[in-house]
């Protein structure tokens, strides 16, 4: 399970809150426990976002983020990185996304 390998290495502390929405990956099969054992084992509460609210999950402004920033690459500079373009881009966007940055996404969320 990845969130006992995420556990394991310390991403979770006691009094955290793992906001999920709603995509079938998150429920059923070792899931259907998931809340049970974060909340025994780690004290780590789980937050379901309600079906079809992409306005309240953070991660959908960060993809928001992406695509625009994503846009704005100049067709030369896409050309000249290749085949990879879109996925080495992106991974320079998402890690120029700053703290401030997500920490607005989360208010703007109500989280």
């Amino acid at each position: 399970m990845q969130v006992e390998l995420a556990a394991s290495q310390g991403y979770f502390h006691p009094g955290d809150i793992l906001v999920l929405d709603n995509a079938s990956i998150h429920h059923g099969g070792e899931n259907s426990v998931l809340e049970e054992w974060m909340w025994t084992t780690l004290r780590v509460f789980i937050l379901f976002l309600p079906p079809r609210a992409p306005e309240l999950n953070p991660i959908e402004l960060v993809w928001n983020t992406l695509v625009a920033r994503l846009r704005n690459v100049p067709l030369q500079e896409i050309r000249a990185i290749g085949s990879d373009a879109a996925a080495i881009k992106s991974q320079h966007i998402l890690s120029d996304i700053t703290h401030k940055e997500v920490e607005k996404y989360f208010k703007k969320c109500n989280i």
